[in-house]
């Protein structure tokens, strides 16, 4: 059994985050980082072109000095030598780093994640098989499609409204218990969510 991890959610925005290395799965890395708005550069020899058009790119090999200033690192490079060497200048700089080559360089994990508007699911397996992880993911998927993104907008919509209408705690309570149910996510998954909506303008009126 691996160590223990601690499961966090980190706010990325315009955060300076380095991926060294641009291959297959440097590129999935990049992608991640970018869905989380993070500023994102990336140092390796060769980059395709279309990671040009998204991130700051750095065309050679690594330099020590490249992490000065981030928040996050990943290696992902074919070379051992390369990922211990940014791995060794992460640390010492203070930075988490996470070397997609070796679960034990890695002062954190990347999980494998499901994604429905703001609605984030996360997967671990501690490293010990991401192969697992990805199957569960895939189940994930499978299960949780985008009635849920449309239920959370709703929802985010909602709140201002329900908190400026229903000033007793507990009232609030009820009013989330009774529109938070299995049954409104059937109704937004069916296309009907104008039902949910008139559902809520008589609640809120009554």
């Amino acid at each position: 059994m691996g160590a223990s991890t601690y499961p966090v959610y980190l706010k990325l925005q315009g955060k300076r985050c380095l991926v060294v290395g641009a291959g297959p799965v440097g590129v999935r890395k990049v992608s991640g980082l970018v869905v989380a708005g993070a500023d994102v550069t990336v140092v390796s020899p060769s980059i395709p072109e279309s990671l040009k058009a998204q991130v700051s790119c750095i065309e050679r090999p690594f330099q020590p000095d490249d992490v000065d200033g981030m928040k996050l690192v990943v290696t992902a490079t074919d070379s051992e030598a390369v990922n211990l060497s940014v791995v060794e200048a992460a640390e010492q700089a203070g930075v988490w780093v996470n070397d997609a080559t070796s679960l034990g360089r890695s002062g954190f994990i990347l999980p494998a994640t499901v994604r429905q508007g703001d609605l984030t699911l996360a997967v671990s397996t501690g490293g010990e098989s991401p192969a697992y992880a990805r199957l569960i993911r895939e189940s994930l998927e499978e299960h949780f499609g985008a009635e849920h993104a449309e239920m959370l907008r709703l929802l985010s919509e909602l709140r201002p409204r329900v908190m400026s209408r229903i000033t007793d705690g507990a009232d609030r309570k009820r009013f989330w218990d009774r529109l938070v149910t299995q049954e409104t996510l059937n109704l937004i998954k069916d296309g009907h969510i104008d039902r949910v909506e008139q559902k809520v303008d008589e609640w809120l009126s009554s």
